[in-house]
């Protein structure tokens, strides 16, 4: 991100001005937030808060996962999947 927004001050400044927070109450659809505990991307964590202010919300979080997860593939794709699942068909009986 650092490289992408001009250097790393860049990168902080443009993370400060992402926030979520009133565009969660909004999101109708079920929402799955996924974070990686090892993500360093700066500005780029607390999923729970945006996953607790979504009305159908959950939130993952991965603790070996790093930014884009797929180091940690086994600990999230089945949760993702169920996810998907009882979305489409409603939860086991």
């Amino acid at each position: 991100m650092a490289q992408r927004a001009g250097g790393t001050d860049a990168a902080h400044e443009f993370a400060r001005h992402v926030d979520l927070t009133a565009l969660a109450p909004r999101i109708a659809a079920p929402l799955l937030v996924v974070d990686g505990d090892q993500d360093v991307i700066p500005g780029v964590t607390n999923g729970e808060s945006l996953a607790r202010l979504a009305p159908h919300g959950t939130y993952l979080s991965v603790p070996d996962g790093d930014h884009l997860l797929g180091n940690a593939r086994p600990d999230w794709l089945p949760h993702l999947s169920d996810h998907i699942t009882h979305t489409l068909t409603g939860p086991p009986a």
